[in-house]
């Protein structure tokens, strides 16, 4: 809601409020007796349209809340087959997710007035709103999107349990833990929910939208604390426009239109003067975009991971029922893990059934949307294509790079092996091109290009981390390439293992 800017605008409100009295004093047909009115709650000004009393001060609003589910919230319970008193919080006008107490709202009215307080409207974000109509000027009613820890607030409180754990699942994935080393300009963009959301909805207003403020006092923070990614830094709580209300589309094959890409592609090609290795790149590896390219690689239109049908959430947002061994329904799987093959356990309630405290072998990972999603025809032909194309790659990796001493950083030969570490240590032996690491110049060299190259594939954490399955014909020519780029520019490098130099001859590279 937005407030009043004048003294026309505080007539009408006044206006309101007299007409708010009176539409409380509307007759019962059935009893023959006035409905008890909230008096903090507005509710329905008229039920039968499902025109809000929020909606006549806020036309654009109430349009676009129609069109969501949130206004059919009390009508598809009724239709589900398992409606019961408890689902009423959820599905109702109240105090559950606004910090408000459930005193009030659909609980307290009288049983001919909840009518007005049926499905998820305006005050089950912002709160009561009676207050904002007799001083609109004084009030803003802000909702929050927080998941917070009690999953006691926004929209949480109401989006979770075991048949649709969103909550619980989004705090076990990474999306939803604050990660707070990031410097402030990744803290702004990507990884603070307080930040991010003033760059995904700008012109919004959210609690999380304000970003916390030191107290110089007392050096405490005041204001809302920082935050991870939360609800609405992905989802518009008032369009319905896209699938599952989401910002940006995320069934676009155009990557600029495409919700996960905005942050998902932060440093995908090799900077020019820099060392700095990939970032956030999965988009750009998932759209071919991702690396530097070798001038003698002619390949076009790289094949991406299979009909790219939904693109990302396709694997990463597959939602699907967690049975216990004996085929009992436990849990549900929303996919916000957001993992192509999460670790669920179906005993696991409290975390949406996400193991969080072990790494599960590959057998023990689900792997149904690969089987779902027409490409294979059973989780463990899934399995075993990943295993093999993992396998592939990191032997193409291993011809550039191995991490001898495992600290996760390309040392020089002989604290590391393979062309780049040798490349590193600046042989005078390795003749052909001029250059081989610079960063002072618009030249990318075959040395500079494969060090990124090799951190693209086969890095974990921010690089890709897929090894090669976001797109498995991009990653396995753009690494054979690299290799035969780097062998013609340094002379006396030593041979490619066999395999790897038979599955270059197959692909045509020399």
């Amino acid at each position: 809601m937005r407030p009043f800017h004048s003294k026309r605008h505080l007539l009408v409100a006044a206006a309101f409020v007299f007409a708010f009295a009176a539409a409380g004093c509307v007759s019962d047909e059935e009893t023959g007796t006035n409905p008890t009115r909230d008096a903090s709650f507005l509710g329905y000004s008229s039920p039968e349209t499902k025109q809000t009393t929020c909606g006549n001060c806020h036309p654009s609003e109430q349009a676009k809340w129609a069109e969501t589910k949130h206004a059919t919230a009390w009508a598809d319970l009724q239709a589900s087959g398992h409606a019961e008193p408890a689902c009423s919080r959820c599905h109702t006008v109240n105090g559950l997710t606004n910090g408000v107490g459930d005193s009030i709202g659909f609980f307290a009215v009288s049983a001919d007035a909840r009518r007005f307080y049926q499905d998820v409207q305006c005050e089950s974000c912002h709160g009561t709103g009676a207050q904002h109509v007799s001083a609109p000027d004084e009030t803003q009613p802000i909702p929050t999107m927080l998941v917070d820890s009690n999953l006691a607030d926004g929209c949480a409180s109401c989006h979770n349990s075991a048949r649709h754990p969103f909550a619980e699942q989004f705090q076990a994935s990474r999306h939803g833990q604050m990660e707070s080393w990031h410097g402030s300009t990744c803290q702004n963009i990507c990884h603070n929910g307080n930040g991010a959301i003033q760059v995904w909805a700008p012109r919004g207003r959210f609690r999380e939208s304000m970003p916390p403020i030191i107290a110089a006092s007392t050096g405490g923070t005041v204001g809302v604390p920082a935050q991870p990614l939360t609800c609405s830094v992905c989802h518009d709580p008032h369009d319905a426009g896209t699938l599952g209300q989401t910002r940006m589309s995320l069934t676009s094959p155009d990557s600029t239109q495409h919700l996960c890409y905005r942050c998902h592609n932060r440093r995908a090609q090799a900077p020019l003067t820099s060392s700095s290795g990939p970032h956030s790149a999965q988009g750009g590896v998932l759209f071919g975009t991702a690396g530097w390219a070798p001038a003698s690689w002619n390949i076009s239109g790289p094949a991406r991971h299979g009909t790219m049908e939904g693109t990302c959430a396709t694997c990463h947002m597959n939602a699907a029922p967690v049975n216990t061994a004996a085929g009992a329904f436990a849990v549900q799987n929303t996919g916000h893990t957001f993992k192509a093959i999460p670790c669920l356990n179906p005993a696991l309630g409290s975390t949406g059934g996400v193991d969080t405290a072990s790494a599960c072998a590959d057998e023990a990972r689900d792997f149904s949307a690969c089987a779902t999603s027409s490409c294979h025809g059973s989780q463990a032909s899934a399995r075993r294509a990943m295993e093999l194309l993992q396998a592939e790659i990191r032997g193409y990796g291993a011809v550039l790079w191995v991490d001898k001493n495992a600290n996760g950083s390309i040392d020089a030969a002989p604290t590391d092996t393979g062309y780049v570490p040798i490349l590193l240590r600046r042989d005078s032996a390795l003749v052909g091109a001029a250059k081989q690491f610079s960063n002072t110049d618009a030249v990318i060299t075959p040395a500079e290009g494969g060090r990124f190259n090799v951190q693209l594939a086969v890095t974990e954490g921010h690089m890709d981390g897929s090894l090669g399955v976001h797109n498995p014909g991009y990653m396995r020519a753009l690494m054979q390439r690299t290799i035969a780029a780097m062998r013609t520019a340094y002379t006396n490098l030593p041979a490619a293992p066999a395999a790897v130099q038979a599955a270059m001859g197959r692909a045509g590279v020399r």
